[in-house]
């Protein structure tokens, strides 16, 4: 990624989102993420934007409740 200040990509964004689940849906969501590995990008539509842009996911982590699973990700946006 290009991190200078000017430049094709210099306005890349990094996304800090949280996903409340029901249980019976958090192992698809924990296998997307497992399957993208962190550099594989996929498709996401930020808040407040209607067009998707590209995005991969390194880190994230989940806290299960009694009827619900909540993920924590992090997203950043990538060009390729």
């Amino acid at each position: 990624s290009q991190r200078a200040p000017a430049g094709l990509n210099s306005n890349l964004k990094t996304y800090s989102v949280t996903f409340s689940v029901p249980r019976w849906e958090a192992t698809a969501l924990e296998s997307f993420l497992a399957e993208h590995g962190g550099w594989k990008a996929f498709l996401w539509t930020p808040p407040y934007e209607w067009r998707q842009i590209k995005v991969t996911c390194a880190k994230w982590s989940s806290r299960v409740s009694m009827l619900r699973v909540e993920f924590s990700a992090e997203f950043e946006q990538v060009v390729n």
